[in-house]
């Protein structure tokens, strides 16, 4: 299964990366990043292993998502043998501001 990730979310990943880098060191990045390649592996396999998000649920597709270090929530659909990786969230914001744009 091809992953693919939008603009938004990468953008949104890698900001999350630059602060966990300034505040906490190259350890506790690295095992961040080895989370989030874990999940995006296990999901290339097994597409529907993340849930559905209820905030989202009714929205034209099915979003689900994936938790990264309990701090971010990776949100994708899948279409067709893409998984596309639309958003990342910081959750300890709103979750309706989040949401906003999808």
């Amino acid at each position: 299964m091809q992953v693919i990730w939008s603009e938004r979310a990468y953008v949104r990943r890698q900001a999350i990366e630059d602060y966990i880098l300034c505040s906490f060191g190259f350890t506790a990045l690295r095992n961040y990043e080895e989370e989030v390649d874990a999940w995006v592996e296990t999901l290339r396999s097994n597409p529907k292993a993340g849930p559905v998000e209820p905030i989202l649920a009714n929205m034209r597709k099915e979003y689900r998502y994936f938790v990264v270090e309990d701090l971010t929530k990776g949100i994708y659909y899948v279409e067709g043998d893409t998984l596309v990786i639309v958003d990342w969230w910081d959750t300890r914001r709103s979750l309706d501001t989040l949401k906003k744009g999808l």
